[in-house]
């Protein structure tokens, strides 16, 4: 038996082999089963039934002239003549006329003039790139399978159509790759992140995320030439973009993920950024001081706006934002404020009410012209300094060291009602110590009013048989230090609000959340640096005559700066 005769009669019975079992394994759209005989085009096909590479035989066929005339305009005759394999999709010219591929051709000469890259190219993604798909793919009539373009889109393919258009003809074989022809252009369907460049509204936005694209070099896509003293030269070099802002966010330019964005008009974003830029005003001196007021100005817009639609449970009673989860994925016990999470959002005044939906290939783009997610929803947060934490510890004056760590007893009273239950006990040298420490708040805002709160925590939070002299309460004062626009440090003594003075009288046996200054706004930014602006003392003020009266040991359990409010 021949050679030619055997492989017909081996492929013959794969078919039927596939018929049988097609039943049983058929995956549908998107993952499912790639059929026997596409496995055996790729592998085990008869010669080129085309000769030469797919740029020669699409330039043979006067049908294709003006899918050609794109594709030389844009380069890609190289790429269809190299040893690269692909599969190309081509339009005939009964729907693609010259007049069209002048318009593209024109449109991506003034990309390229203006400096975009041919990554980003519009006509080389949305059209050239949405025509080809890499190595050799072939039908059956039982091929259902989704197939994955250049642009990264994913379109259906059937034995008689390729996404929403019909096959004119199919599996011509090339020298390097499988040509088919199609009815018409495959329409471009964009994902949420290209959707935010495209649509003349959202630009503010878009060209915040997009200043972080970086492009990595893709050498198993790019077409290899000769070896030049020990290092290959690339005919033509493919970049795939990564983004790390996206990364934190959410992958919306991903075609196999699911996001909802809610973006505001470039009108609704220049308003919130001039009321947001005064929040971000950090000190003179501060290195890289204007890029910093940039960056944190826009997170504060961006932050909280994207969501995950396969993770949320009930998108009508709330939307938990991918900031959300990565704030808090790993603190599944945390009760105190939470932020990036909307309840109620198509409700009248919630984070979806009124805004202008658009479906992409990847999700939801909501529009928002009128802005509804309020700012102590999202960057607007309460600072929380845990006391037992030495990280936070700037200085320790006249007490024993180390300070010692105390733990809420689970059967205690007071189990639940001591943050993260454990606080720091101080303990003074001698009998007549000012014992103090002193701690670094970070990460506060300018411009914003603070109610700040210091926490002490009662001896029998740990020791249910603390004796009397334990239990004695505390008499302290408290001292604000900040940096100033020109980096000078400001110290103030402050009197407490509850009772009018620079000392303050704790309450005994229980946890007592003192307000040390209400509505105190900080002349300048400190998010994000490394060397904190703003430090808090705190100081056991006990005169000899008043010892049997107050202890001289601290017991902390938090700092707490709070946003204040209006009653």
């Amino acid at each position: 038996m021949n050679i030619q005769l055997l492989k017909m009669k081996i492929k013959s019975s794969l078919l039927w082999l596939c018929t049988i079992l097609a039943p049983l394994t058929w995956g549908g759209v998107g993952g499912g089963l790639v059929s026997c005989a596409d496995k055996w085009d790729d592998h085990y096909t008869e010669d080129a039934e085309l000769s030469g590479t797919l740029w020669s035989a699409m330039q043979q066929d006067d049908q294709l002239s003006n899918f050609c005339r794109v594709l030389q305009a844009t380069g890609y005759d190289a790429r269809l003549s190299s040893s690269q394999m692909f599969t190309v999709f081509a339009p005939t010219n009964d729907q693609f006329s010259q007049a069209e591929a002048d318009a593209l051709i024109s449109r991506f000469q003034a990309e390229r003039q203006a400096g975009t890259r041919d990554a980003d190219n519009q006509v080389i993604r949305q059209f050239v790139q949405n025509h080809i798909a890499l190595f050799n793919r072939s039908v059956s009539s039982l091929t259902h399978d989704s197939l994955k373009m250049m642009n990264g889109k994913y379109a259906v393919l059937t034995n008689s159509h390729f996404g929403s258009t019909s096959l004119l003809s199919q599996n011509k074989y090339c020298g390097n790759g499988v040509l088919f022809t199609i009815s018409k252009p495959e329409t471009y369907f964009a994902n949420v992140y290209e959707y935010l460049a495209q649509n003349g509204r959202t630009d503010s936005l878009y060209r915040f995320l997009s200043s972080y694209n970086v492009y990595e070099f893709d050498p198993e896509e790019s077409v290899a030439g000769d070896i030049v003293n020990g290092k290959t030269e690339y005919l033509d070099s493919v970049f795939h973009l990564t983004n790390p802002m996206l990364r934190t966010y959410g992958l919306i330019n991903r075609e196999d993920s699911s996001y909802l964005a809610v973006v505001p008009t470039d009108e609704a974003w220049r308003q919130m950024f001039d009321e947001y830029v005064s929040y971000f005003n950090y000190n003179d001196l501060t290195s890289n001081r204007d890029s910093m007021v940039l960056t944190h100005t826009r997170r504060a817009i961006a932050d909280g706006t994207i969501f995950n639609l396969n993770s949320q449970r009930s998108p009508q009673d709330s939307l938990i934002s991918t900031a959300y989860e990565l704030l808090y994925r790993n603190r599944p016990n945390y009760t105190d404020e939470r932020y990036y999470v909307y309840y109620r959002p198509y409700d009248e005044g919630g984070a979806l009410n009124g805004a202008e939906t658009a479906q992409c290939s990847n999700g939801l783009v909501s529009i928002q012209p009128q802005w509804k997610i309020a700012k102590r929803q999202s960057f607007l947060q309460q600072i929380k300094v845990e006391c037992e934490q030495t990280s936070n510890v700037d200085t320790i004056v006249q007490a024993r060291e180390p300070l010692s760590q105390r733990a809420v007893p689970l059967t205690n009273a007071f189990y639940g009602k001591v943050s993260e239950n454990s606080f720091i006990e101080a303990q003074p040298l001698s009998s007549v110590s000012s014992t103090s420490v002193t701690y670094n708040i970070p990460d506060q805002l300018s411009n914003v009013g603070y109610d700040i709160y210091a926490v002490f925590v009662p001896a029998i939070a740990y020791n249910e048989n603390a004796s009397d002299e334990e239990r004695l309460p505390c008499r302290v004062r408290f001292t604000l230090t900040y940096r100033n626009q020109n980096d000078s440090i400001i110290s103030a003594t402050m009197r407490t609000p509850a009772e009018n003075s620079v000392n303050y009288e704790t309450h005994p046996d229980v946890v007592d959340s003192v307000l040390v200054a209400s509505n105190y706004v900080f002349p300048t930014c400190a998010l994000d640096l490394d060397d904190p602006q703003v430090t808090l003392r705190i100081q056991s003020n006990i005169t000899s005559s008043m010892s049997s009266r107050y202890t001289r040991t601290l017991r902390l359990d938090c700092i707490i700066l709070k946003p204040h409010e209006e009653e």
